[in-house]
């Protein structure tokens, strides 16, 4: 690496590409509106915008949720529980679609990383994208926020290797313990991804750095690379003491005094945000072991593309390691601020689930910005409240619906006091209460049209909410309206998408009769004299269709829950094309009907 890119970054497909499976980690509760509106039509590469017009809206939301049902079970979300007041949904029906999971399960854990994986079909090749950086799943993290971070996108081998496996070195640990944590259908999930990661090894030159909660400091980690100094950028510094401070170099390998903090003073831009803290007692505590306290310029700029009048202020969190060989630098870009919690010190272990990746490079501006603050500069000091997380009882819960009933798990480090639950549904139905009896309850629900959206446990004064995890087959999903749709248009729209995503045409969004909506045949608008030569190419298209869903088929072979998927779109095609009653889609349905038989 030579020096960092500026970009703004939303993932999206190569040319070519589709989504198979994604993963992703936050601190915060994710943004729902940032996922609807943003991240997920970037991801899913749709071809519809979200406007006022109604046309285009309907076709917006039908394309999303259409195209969200075939990838159901596969876009995994992990974040840390959080006992702050529920805030009510613009979209409360995307966690049908999305797996909403938080870290806890088996012991207190804070789940900080910021890591995104994406497992994209490019024709008959698996390719794998990585993305470690500072970035939580929020609209402030793109639109208030400086962020750093690294992507890699690699191609699979066809076959899992245990070779492959081992060069990726921590991230596999750090992937099962957060899996373990998130609970036992979150680990499912993750053990897929750690089989990706056996199928293609790790790039050269590059070394996860990884923090597992109750492990070993992952300040250990630094050793390796034989530091003669560091020099950090955070935004949040831990409640350091002399003996921690010591522990933490002792760990790395590097004196207190080689370490080189980048902060800002009182009228620094930045401080406005009231998000760079950094305590009295800790920064006292820097100063007796001789850290470096550098100002940061209140001009400065991270790249030449950082354009001036940007007052987004950084939650970036870079360590550059000059090394004892004066000619190496390599940089950690990560999600880890300089804490004991997130690093570990000595035999204090991190609390924080952290990831980040060290890469070579001949970026030294980190060396280099920001002096020595002067007479008159005073550096900015904000006590941070201490985490909540800290004193609570009730520190998990998950919530799932298999169509028949919820099940509702709990954990909490004081089970003699009673647990209840309390689980919400769309369309006004009426909430459903529960006791727990050791933190386990389930509760009959069978309907379709109402669907659970969220549970909220109580203990005592602690009240927990989560997001149910809707575990239906896909035949029982396909009972439920789609959301932010005209009932009357939905069955059509359904119809319309599913031809769409097998190669049919695409759908256009205007008009959109009550009665159903159309693909656009191509050619449309121009007499056709010769009806047979219309019926052939009505007949070529449409066996097309039955040729994408026939690979789709056998690419799911090894999959059970994609392949009921498959199934279901077959069967779905097949009678979208018996009710045609035209010459080519009998044809196509006759073809349909005797594959799902042999598959049957």
């Amino acid at each position: 690496m030579s020096a960092p890119d500026w970009k703004n970054v939303l993932p999206a497909p190569s040319p070519g590409a589709r989504l198979h499976e994604a993963w992703f980690t936050t601190y915060d509760e994710p943004d729902v509106g940032l996922l609807v509106e943003h991240m997920l039509p970037s991801l899913l590469g749709t071809s519809h915008s979200l406007t006022q017009e109604i046309h285009e809206r309907t076709m917006f939301f039908g394309e999303l949720s259409t195209t969200l049902e075939a990838l159901r079970g596969r876009i995994t979300i992990i974040s840390t529980p959080s006992n702050d007041e529920r805030q009510s949904s613009q979209y409360p029906w995307l966690w049908r679609y999305v797996s909403h999971f938080t870290a806890g399960s088996k012991s207190r854990a804070v789940q900080h990383s910021k890591f995104w994986a994406f497992h994209w079909k490019v024709g008959n090749e698996d390719h794998l994208e990585l993305y470690v950086s500072s970035a939580n799943l929020t609209s402030s993290a793109f639109k208030n926020q400086v962020q750093a971070g690294w992507k890699v996108s690699m191609q699979l081998d066809e076959r899992i290797s245990p070779t492959s496996r081992g060069t990726w070195g921590i991230l596999v640990p750090f992937l099962e313990a957060l899996g373990a944590s998130a609970g036992d259908i979150a680990m499912v999930r993750i053990q897929r991804l750690i089989g990706l990661l056996s199928r293609v090894e790790c790039p050269e030159e590059v070394t996860f750095v990884a923090s597992i909660p109750g492990a070993k400091s992952a300040a250990l980690q630094l050793k390796q690379f034989n530091a003669s100094a560091i020099h950090v950028l955070a935004p949040t510094i831990g409640e350091w003491n002399e003996k921690s401070l010591t522990d933490w170099s002792v760990d790395v390998g590097v004196e207190a005094s080689k370490t080189h903090l980048k902060w800002i003073a009182l009228d620094h831009p930045w401080a406005a945000s009231n998000c760079w803290t950094l305590s009295t007692i800790a920064s006292l505590a820097l100063a007796t072991k001789g850290v470096t306290l550098d100002c940061l310029p209140n001009d400065g700029k991270f790249t030449t593309e950082h354009s001036d009048g940007d007052d987004r202020w950084s939650h970036a969190k870079l360590y550059l390691i000059r090394s004892r060989n004066k000619k190496k630098r390599r940089l950690l870009i990560t999600s880890a601020n300089w804490s004991s919690s997130a690093w570990g010190a000595g035999k204090q272990p991190p609390r924080n689930f952290e990831l980040g990746v060290v890469i070579e490079t001949n970026w030294a501006d980190l060396e280099t910005m920001g002096k020595p603050f002067s007479l008159g500069k005073i550096p900015l000091c904000i006590d941070g409240v201490r985490s909540k997380l800290d004193d609570l009882k009730l520190q998990w819960a998950e919530a799932s619906w298999d169509g028949k009933s919820i099940q509702l798990r709990t954990r909490s480090s004081d089970p003699a006091i009673s647990i209840t639950a309390i689980v919400s549904f769309t369309s006004g139905s009426p909430k459903k209460g529960i006791s727990l009896i050791d933190g386990v309850g389930d509760i009959l629900w069978d309907v379709p049209e109402r669907t659970p959206t969220t549970a909220q446990f109580t203990q005592g004064q602690e009240t927990l909410a989560v997001d149910i995890v809707d575990l239906r087959p896909p035949a029982e999903f396909a009972k439920t309206p789609l959301p932010e749709i005209d009932p009357a248009v939905s069955a059509a729209l359904r119809e319309a998408f599913l031809l769409q995503r097998y190669g049919g045409s695409m759908v256009e969004p205007n008009p959109i009769p009550s009665q159903g909506v159309k693909g656009k045949r191509s050619g449309v608008g121009i007499p056709c004299v010769d009806y047979s030569v219309q019926t052939w190419l009505d007949a070529r298209a449409a066996f097309g269709v039955v040729d994408n869903w026939r690979a789709a088929l056998g690419q799911a072979t090894n999959d059970p829950t994609l392949l009921d998927k498959v199934r279901l779109d077959g069967k779905e095609l097949h009678a979208l094309y018996a009710k045609r009653g035209e010459v080519a889609a009998v044809l196509v349905a006759e073809e349909l009907g005797w594959r799902l038989i042999e598959e049957a």
